[in-house]
């Protein structure tokens, strides 16, 4: 009984490492959540994503709210995107205005986030406070599928083809289609 655990405890690395060979995803198969067992092995610390300068929206002009679903366990909050607020930077990350408000409340909680498709990563910008942005500039976090309010993942499956970004219209037909993007090459 020991070796077998000896021996399974030598194969994880060689298992981790073979995950890797191909980090490329075929035409048509949906890449998961971006993590895999290796990269949770590892200690280095994830690539950090090179932004280019941009410009927050204006919250007054924010006036197309599209309701989403995130996933399971967030079924107590409601989801918005500001679709007249999400654009795709010259650096390639999708920057877009969303609202969390809690069922049963009236507390509306918006934020201004990025994603990240190439290091399926995502980061907080800044948080409405009245009528102005307040600077958070969070660091960079690993998307998950099943992270409690992980509305991050949702939106990267609709932002995002492989490692490249939709486009800004695409991504908008796409919120308010109800259907997941298709997109042919």
């Amino acid at each position: 009984m020991q070796r077998l655990f000896f021996i399974t405890l030598l194969a994880l690395p060689c298992l981790a490492s073979a995950s890797e060979y191909s980090n490329t995803t075929p035409p048509g198969i949906e890449r998961d959540s971006g993590t895999t067992f290796s990269r949770l092995l590892k200690d280095a610390p994830l690539p950090t994503p090179e932004e280019k300068e941009f410009t927050k929206p204006d919250p007054k002009k924010l006036e197309k709210w599209q309701e989403f679903s995130a996933n399971y366990d967030s079924r107590m909050n409601k989801f918005e995107i500001a679709l007249d607020g999400i654009v795709v930077g010259q650096d390639d990350i999708v920057r877009y205005a969303v609202a969390v408000t809690s069922k049963g409340s009236k507390v509306r909680n918006v934020s201004f986030e990025g994603i990240d498709c190439k290091t399926r990563q995502y980061r907080s910008y800044a948080y409405l406070s009245g009528d102005q942005w307040q600077n958070l500039n969070r660091p960079w976090e690993l998307i998950f599928k099943d992270k409690r309010n992980g509305y991050q993942y949702k939106l990267a499956k609709e932002f995002c083809w492989g490692e490249s970004p939709s486009s800004a219209e695409k991504i908008v037909d796409s919120m308010t289609s109800n259907e997941p993007l298709k997109i042919v090459r």
